[in-house]
């Protein structure tokens, strides 16, 4: 009967409609093709959870050395961890793009102007 019931709250459905299995498939994804763009803001999501759980299971499992095994257990985990922030009724994080560093000034910096003889740096 608990084998059962394991089996069946595995595929009941869940606000995201998501798997562990879907995690999995765009971690992949992700992990083959995030070198084509600038950053993982800008890589094509299948859902917008994924860029929640994606870059941070790449991050983990590579810091923590995970195998794949080891990396699925922490996909669910994180997939859960999403369910259950939806289902109290938290919305998911929209995909930002980062603000840019703002652009150094160009010109000569305090050191060069006092060594160019300026007494009296702008």
């Amino acid at each position: 009967m608990a084998e059962f019931l394991a089996v069946a709250g595995e595929f009941t459905a869940n606000p995201l409609g998501l798997q562990v299995h879907d995690v999995m498939t765009e971690y992949w994804r992700y992990v083959r093709k995030s070198h084509l763009y600038d950053s993982s803001e800008r890589f094509p999501w299948v859902h917008p959870v994924m860029f929640q759980i994606c870059p941070e299971l790449r991050r983990e499992g590579a810091r923590r050395n995970l195998n794949e095994s080891e990396l699925h257990a922490m996909a669910k985990r994180l997939l859960t961890k999403w369910i259950k922030h939806v289902e109290m009724g938290f919305s998911i994080p929209p995909i930002r793009i980062k603000i840019a560093a703002p652009k150094t000034p160009v010109g000569l910096t305090p050191a060069q102007q006092m060594a160019a003889g300026k007494r009296y740096v702008k």
